[in-house]
């Protein structure tokens, strides 16, 4: 087996590179190699023992193609802010524990109806209260003729040290929050994938099913967190990718959110990676679907240099501030035997490049 397919094979999974795939062997409980080998070797391991289960039970999300005049344009929705984070997407997905309330600042004039929970005033604010299931609900808001729907999220609790899985689903255990950040504070639940459709249209150009993590395939229900910042991050980079040239639909997520679990499963030592926040997304433009990033600098090689190009975009964006933009961390990293170049962006709250 190639490397070359050896990376096409390991890729929707968010597998970082060969070596780490062993963390995966050990998650499907197939024997392990503890023999130090070539990467020729262990493909054949992976040929023969891995990948198999793989085709038996994987089920990556890959947006279907579409003409670039397709994509939705990011603004043209009503003006609000929601737990702090501007937005003018005409659709947005907000995570709520049960109970929780959500604070929503709509400009004079605009209107909104609720599928579920409770609408109240706080102040100058809009508040709505979350139902006590979880599950998903929908407020649609409108001002004139411009119209943003919010999906409100309803979470499964989750006790961290407490439980180590949910309904089979496993989570792991998360550390102590890194310097005591409230962007590292211990998540309190999880959005239920199987409480709503990984087609569910999250943002104008995303959907759910893009971000949740790759492990266990196929198992029901799927645990995942997503946060609104980084969606309308995600939407400013893509128009701005488009307006400089580069046509997208949207982007490839190779790695969104990751439990604890999985994070070591793969081979990450750090405990307080953005994925495992909902945060954070490694991301590729891939227009014409064939599994690796698009040749965005014209060299007519796919390397480093493209993903560098994606990153130099970021920077151009995070210099203007545009509204809503939430500063982070951006990498651009290069091919390995098991995927192409790719770019790391996150809404931590501080600046970060490495």
């Amino acid at each position: 087996m190639s490397l070359k397919n050896i990376r096409k094979s390991l890729a929707p999974f968010g597998v970082s590179n060969v070596s780490r795939a062993s963390g995966l062997v050990k998650m499907t409980g197939l024997p392990q190699c503890s023999c130090k080998g070539s990467v020729v070797i262990f493909s054949v391991l992976l040929k023969f023992l891995f990948f198999p289960w793989i085709a038996a039970t994987a089920e990556p999300h890959v947006p279907p193609a579409s003409s670039p005049a397709g994509i939705a344009q990011a603004g043209g929705g009503v003006a609000i802010t929601v737990n702090g984070v501007q937005s003018d997407l005409a659709v947005l997905s907000v995570p709520a524990m049960p109970g929780e309330t959500v604070l929503i600042q709509l400009p004079t004039g605009a209107q909104a109806d609720i599928s579920a929970g409770k609408l109240g005033r706080q102040g100058d604010k809009t508040v709505w209260t979350a139902p006590k299931q979880a599950g998903l609900a929908n407020m649609m808001i409108t001002r004139g003729d411009a119209q943003t729907q919010l999906n409100l999220m309803v979470m499964t609790p989750f006790r961290n040290g407490v439980d180590e899985s949910l309904n089979g689903y496993r989570i792991g255990q998360y550390a102590r929050p890194l310097r005591n950040l409230p962007a590292y504070a211990v998540p309190r639940g999880f959005i239920d994938l199987s409480a709503m459709s990984e087609d569910l249209q999250v943002s104008p150009n995303f959907k759910l099913g893009q971000f949740r993590c790759k492990q266990q395939p196929g198992h029901d229900p799927t645990y995942l967190l997503m946060q609104p910042a980084m969606l309308v991050k995600l939407e400013a980079i893509l128009e701005a990718a488009n307006a400089k040239g580069w046509e997208a639909d949207t982007f490839f997520v190779m790695s969104g959110y990751r439990t604890p679990f999985y994070n070591a499963a793969i081979g990450n030592t750090t405990t307080s990676s953005r994925h495992l926040y909902g945060d954070a997304a490694d991301i590729y433009i891939d227009q014409d679907r064939d599994g690796q990033m698009d040749d965005l600098d014209g060299n007519g090689r796919i390397d480093k240099d493209d993903a560098r190009a994606l990153v130099r975009l970021i920077d151009e964006l995070a210099a203007d501030a545009p509204a809503g933009w939430v500063v982070g961390g951006a990498s651009a990293y290069g091919s390995n035997a098991a995927h192409g170049p790719f770019v790391h962006i996150d809404t931590r709250g501080y600046s970060a490049r490495w």
